[in-house]
């Protein structure tokens, strides 16, 4: 029997967990739960029988056998409901019960998608809705859906994380699609093109390695580059490139070595990124001094924004303490975002308040900070005073002290 790899992306985890512990997981999941998890669940099993048929082994015999060969072959124990859909695009979804104790989890295999793939690639996408589940992926969303209900409330801090989540989520899932299909890597490769192209491969006998071959070609401009990798899902190059991967890597130390390409890029900050970042650990930690030392919720607000940005932003921040000169590197950002944008004056003036109002003491020591970054990108005092006062509601907060 073929053994393989762990299907778990390390970087997924973590990033899940750093959004767990941002959104108090363990108490608010628990009161999500209790307000909204049975209704939620009988409304998705009414929408389930009202518009699609169930794959059923009476019904669909052939396909309720691959469902079932799939949710063997990676071990997957709870209950899942498998329908097909009257939708001719070609795709599949899982969608996670709050209590699988009580009610089936349950993925949808669009027509569109049933016609086109053979029995193995079939295989392959089951799996992979499966691998959905195990991950738990929609945990974290209906978490944020139940704290935020407006998508411009969700803090950056989340929103960034969510979205790298998201497309590490589909890698890890791809995983559990090639261990369903029996480690069949061509049938998993053909599957991600007819995803991505709704052409059937197959009929056009186009060699594996020759695909393959290919891939590496458009994989390196994505590499290269620091813009869009995708938005629901990893660009095609990059899914097929990591499942080339895991398909041929004999090690999980190999595996993880070889991954690291793409981790870096998911990591890889533009340059405007990085800029901002040096500029909300400088200009923070300068601020946050000026009345001695730094407080602690200053220097969460400094994580918060740098968060934004990067994904560990307790060690980009300590990393810049330990290599730089701050006072250097401040007006050094400074005059890099200004010539970049003009309208990064008023941004950096945002987190400049944020910073001086978050501690509830706004002192003559950092009303005179915050002047003196004014002057140096070139606003008059009249100016710094227009802009303060368009920017204080959001931040200020009163200081009781009787």
């Amino acid at each position: 029997m073929k053994t393989f790899l762990d299907p778990t992306i390390t970087l997924q985890k973590v990033i899940g967990d750093q959004i767990y512990e941002a959104l108090n997981g363990p108490v608010v999941e628990y009161i999500r739960q209790e307000s909204v998890a049975e209704s939620s669940d009988d409304r998705t099993k009414e929408l389930q029988e009202y518009n699609n048929l169930m794959i059923e082994e009476k019904t669909f015999p052939d396909l309720f056998r691959i469902c079932m060969q799939a949710k063997q072959a990676i071990g997957f124990e709870q209950d899942i409901d498998f329908y097909v859909t009257a939708d001719s695009s070609i795709n599949a979804a899982s969608i996670a019960t709050n209590k699988p104790d009580k009610q089936p989890h349950v993925i949808e295999l669009n027509s569109g998608l049933v016609q086109l793939m053979s029995e193995k690639e079939l295989l392959f996408v089951v799996g992979h809705e499966i691998g959905h589940l195990i991950n738990g992926d929609a945990q974290l969303r209906k978490l944020r859906n139940f704290i935020y209900k407006e998508e411009d409330e969700v803090p950056d801090f989340i929103t960034s994380r969510l979205n790298l989540y998201r497309l590490l989520s589909e890698l890890s899932a791809d995983r559990y699609g090639y261990i369903a299909c029996g480690g069949d890597e061509e049938a998993a490769i053909t599957t991600e093109y007819k995803l991505s192209s709704g052409i059937d491969i197959s009929k056009m006998h186009v060699q594996l390695q020759a695909l393959i071959e290919e891939n590496k070609k458009h994989l390196d401009y994505f590499l290269k580059s620091d813009k869009f990798i995708g938005d629901t899902h990893p660009v095609h190059p990059i899914r097929v490139y990591c499942l080339h991967l895991y398909a041929t890597c004999k090690t999980q130390k190999q595996l993880d070595k070889a991954m690291e390409k793409i981790e870096d890029r998911f990591y890889q900050l533009s340059e405007e990124d990085a800029t901002f970042n040096f500029f909300y650990v400088a200009a923070g930690w300068l601020l946050g001094n000026t009345d001695g030392e730094i407080t602690d919720i200053q220097y969460q607000q400094i994580l918060n924004n740098v968060g934004r940005r990067c994904w560990f932003p307790k060690e980009f921040v300590q990393k810049v303490l330990d290599e730089h000169d701050l006072e250097q590197l401040y007006h050094h950002s400074i005059k890099l975002l200004v010539e970049h944008d003009e309208d990064n004056k008023v941004l950096m003036l945002d987190y400049l308040l944020s910073i001086a109002f978050i501690d509830g003491a706004f002192t003559e020591n950092k009303l005179h900070f915050i002047y003196r970054y004014g002057h140096e990108v070139g606003l008059e005092d009249e100016e710094i005073a227009g802009c303060i006062s368009e920017l204080i509601p959001r931040h200020f907060s009163i200081n009781v002290k009787v």
